[in-house]
This record gives structure tokens, sequence and C-alpha cells, in this order.
């Protein structure tokens, strides 16, 4: 497509966050992204997938459909006659053809509103803000139905209008583009369709969309939608608000627990004799007082009660499996006050990001630091294990693939300064961490093998278990052809702070 036949639709999304003294502090980023879906057309013709897709979303043969215009008659033509020759209209009601001043006649159970906007003045977003087509469009998304925009759109779901999403809107042909910092930028070409369902990103039909953030008037992140690929809405307004607060930093805090005890396994079973020695980390026989965390598992999620019970079996006075994911269940009152009455906390295995999703931000976290302070154990497994670093590796949405998944690169950190993967030879991680370091030599590798684990205290690191822990400093000089980590096996010390070995016994 040349030059001239694309017109680009610049919409940034903008999150603006102050750098948080602590970790529970920061404003949170919903990781459910928006209610319903959002169809954002290029400005161009509308495609026939992009008509069909519309009338999926808002039921099928189910739909009940409006069609709004702001000021803009002449194009209504052309989107009810797309709708209209949609194979997926055929079986659903008549759209409704709506002018936006009348919208009051909308207040019926619409499921889908298609929204036609002026490519003119924009003298109509002063008056929409009060006006009952804002209320009504929102109240659609929560019943979880679809907007769709077409004409100049994206001002219209922006600040100046619906405010669903805050947008900042540019024309290609300004010779002086604005850019804005911790900024998502949507740059649709004239024939792409982007849809945003939830937190999916995905492109309907042809043409394409470019995601970008800014930072310190540079782009440092890009991606291209087209096709069948898709991007993460979430972790995209998450690298915003981390490279706006300046993460990962130059110089991240040093790996020193200041209190209390870190238990960090491999994944792939857990070390002999873990249980007894994580239930006296936590108070003793018959004061320990255990809170699992099951929640990095994909709903339905799974029972842990042989958890609970191993603990309690290793003498652990109780144990208590939380599977709270959603912010008002975090942040109960019950929920709470458990977290407030535990000496020890286990992170389980699955995906890591998911702890972000249920923790991050919120009045939990402080709490599970409190454990520390107060002389408990924290401890997990593969996903529990990666989760207590500073920076998170594999934290990627979709699969777990890369090291690196910009969007969910922030641990939990209770120990500061370091990267920690898991099952570490049996998965062949090796280059993986090498790469990591190369990008951010400032943090710490750690790669524990399965089975395996690290018990901190202070800033040592002492290892236990049948494999080795690996630990990378990019600042080490290795003689020629040895590897670039330093591998202890059970009994081995490493002095975290200092990054050097205190003891390597076999």
């Amino acid at each position: 497509m040349k030059r001239t036949q694309r017109t680009l639709i610049f919409a940034s999304l903008l999150f603006l966050f102050a750098a948080p003294p602590m970790p529970a502090q920061a404003p949170r980023i919903d990781p459910a992204g928006i209610p319903g879906a959002l169809l954002i057309c290029g400005g161009g013709d509308v495609s026939e997938a992009a008509f069909d897709r519309f009338i999926d979303l808002a039921g099928g043969a189910k739909a009940k459909v409006a069609v709004v215009h702001i000021n803009d008659a002449e194009a209504v033509g052309p989107v009810l006659g797309g709708l209209k020759k949609s194979a997926k209209q055929k079986e659903a009601a008549e759209p409704m053809l709506v002018a936006w001043k009348d919208a009051k006649a909308l207040l019926g159970e619409r499921t889908g509103i298609w929204l036609i906007t002026p490519k003119g003045q924009r003298d109509w977003q002063a008056e929409i803000k009060d006006h009952p087509l804002r209320a009504e469009c929102l109240a659609l998304l929560k019943r979880r139905g679809v907007i769709a925009t077409s004409g100049r759109s994206s001002p219209l779901i922006g600040p100046g209008g619906l405010n669903v999403l805050p947008v900042v809107d540019h024309r290609s042909f300004e010779k002086k583009k604005p850019y804005h910092d911790g900024v998502v930028t949507i740059q649709l070409t004239t024939d792409a369709t982007l849809e945003i369902n939830g937190r999916t990103l995905s492109a309907v039909g042809a043409g394409i969309t470019y995601l970008s953030v800014w930072s310190k008037g540079t782009t440092v992140r890009t991606a291209k939608l087209e096709g069948k690929a898709k991007e993460d809405l979430t972790a995209w307004l998450r690298t915003a608000r981390d490279r706006l607060e300046g993460f990962p930093p130059r110089t991240p805090e040093p790996p020193v627990v200041e209190k209390g005890t870190l238990v960090i396994v491999g994944g792939g079973g857990s070390p002999v004799g873990l249980y007894p020695k994580f239930v006296e980390y936590a108070g003793g026989k018959d004061k320990a007082n255990i809170v699992i965390f099951a929640t990095a598992n994909p709903d339905p999620l799974p029972k842990r009660d042989a958890v609970a019970e191993a603990f309690k079996k290793a003498g652990a006075k109780k144990a208590t499996v939380l599977y709270a994911q959603k912010l008002a269940d975090v942040e109960s009152k019950e929920f709470l006050d458990t977290l407030k009455e535990a000496t020890g906390l286990w992170f389980d295995g699955g995906r890591q990001w998911r702890f972000v999703d249920c923790y991050e931000n919120t009045k939990a976290l402080p709490l599970m630091f409190d454990v520390l302070k107060r002389g408990g154990v924290i401890g997990g497994t593969s996903a529990g294990a990666t989760i207590q670093g500073d920076y998170l590796a594999r934290g990627g949405v979709f699969d777990n693939f890369a090291i690196r998944y910009e969007g969910y690169e922030r641990g939990l950190g209770f120990l500061k300064g370091v990267a920690i993967d898991q099952h570490f030879s049996k998965r062949n991680r090796f280059a993986d961490m090498t790469s990591l370091m190369k990008t951010y030599p400032q943090y710490l590798g750690i790669g524990i093998d399965e089975a395996t684990a690290i018990v901190v205290q202070g800033s040592v690191a002492e290892v236990i278990g049948k494999g080795k822990v690996h630990f990378y400093d990019a600042k080490r000089k290795a003689a020629k052809g040895d590897p670039d980590y330093e591998a202890l096996p059970a009994g081995g010390r490493y002095e975290l702070k200092e990054r050097k070995v205190l003891s390597s016994e076999k």
C-alpha cells in the first residue's frame, strides 16, 4: 500500500502513574481490560469481515444493533448497507438508525452500537460528555455488548467523548506529531479494523495495526498486528506504566531479606524434607499458620487440599488455601485477616503472570511483606519461585517460551535485584538466562533445577535438593570456554549482595 493511500489514525491510551514508594501504593491496572468489546475501524471503507464480526459480538442471530451518526448522515448509507449485506445479519433483527441527539431511543436492550463520527469539526465533543448516548454506551459495555466506531472514531471513545479509553488523536499529515510518555499508541491503516475484546487485541480482516510505547521521546516497544496475531492489552498498558516509572531500574535494590526466610523451589518436585523445614521457618509445630495461593492456574482453579494436608502432616497448626482472584475478593476483610495471621506463605505452580494479576498493587501485597517482617517464611515452586524475584522471568500471557515478556516484567519482589527461572536444566534454559543478563546486566540471574531450592536468609542463599542452582553475574569475568554462570549443588552457599560463592559443597 502506498503512503498516500494510508491515512493513519493515531490513538494513544494514556495511563500516567507516579513511581510508588511501596508496592501497594502504585495505581492498579485492571487486568481484565475493558468490559465488552470495541471495534475500531481505520477510517476507510469498512470490510465485510468487520461487519460480520460486529454482528457476532452483538449476539449473532439474537443481535439487536443500532447505528448512531453524529452530524455525518452521509456516512450512514455504507454502514447500514454493509450490515444488511452481512451474512450474519440476515438472521438478526433489522438495525435501528438513530441520530445521536435522539439517543434516548437507545435505552432498550441493545447488544451492539455502531457509532459514525464526523471527519470535520469536533464541536460535538463538548456536548456529548453529559449526553444520554454516553451513559447508554457505557451501560452496553457493562452488559458485555459491542461498540464499533468508524469515521473520526478515536476522539469519540476518548476523554472528549465516551471516555471508554483515554485517547489522544494524531493526524498523519501533522509535521510534528507529539509523543506522550507512558502511552500506548494505536495506529491503523485505512483498511484495518482493530478488535479490543476484554484484554485481547486482534485484527479483523485485512489491514495492519501498529502498536508502540513511548518513553522520553522515543519508542521503547513496537509490534505489528495483522492476520491471526494477538496482543495483550493489559501487558501493553503495564509496559507504558513501567517505562514511565523507570522500570527496570538501572540499579535495583540489593537482594537482601532483612528478616524472615525465602524458600524458592525450581519445580518438578520438592527437595527431601522441605515441608518440615518450611514449617520450622514458619514458627514450628503447633504454631505455623501457612497460607497457600493456588491462583497461578487457569479457571476452574484446581483444588490444592493435598498441599495443605502436606503442611499439616509436617506439623503446621493451620494450612489454608486461598483461591480468590478478583480484586474485591482479594481485598475482602476475610482474605486480608487471613494474611495478617499467617506465619508462612506458599505460592503454588502454574503461570506467574496470574499471580501478578491477582496481587500486584493490592492491599494484600504489603501484608505478604509483613509475614517476613514478623520473621516468617515465604516459599513457592515453579511459578511460585519466579514470582518471588524482582524481575519476572517468563511472564508471557499467551505462552512462556520467551524469558522476557514486556508488560509482565515485575515480580512481587520479595527478593530484590534478581531474576529467577525454574525447571532450568531439564528445559535447557541456559541460553535464555544469558540473553536476559545481556539485556539487563544489573540483575543477578538465578536458574534453579527441578527438585532443588535455595533458602535465603539475609543475603545468603543455600542450595538444597538433588540438582544445582546456577548464578549468573554479568559482571563476572569467565575464562574463555568456561560457562557464564556458577553452578552450586546441595550445600553450596552464595552471597547474593556481593555476588560471590561462599562454599561449593559436593
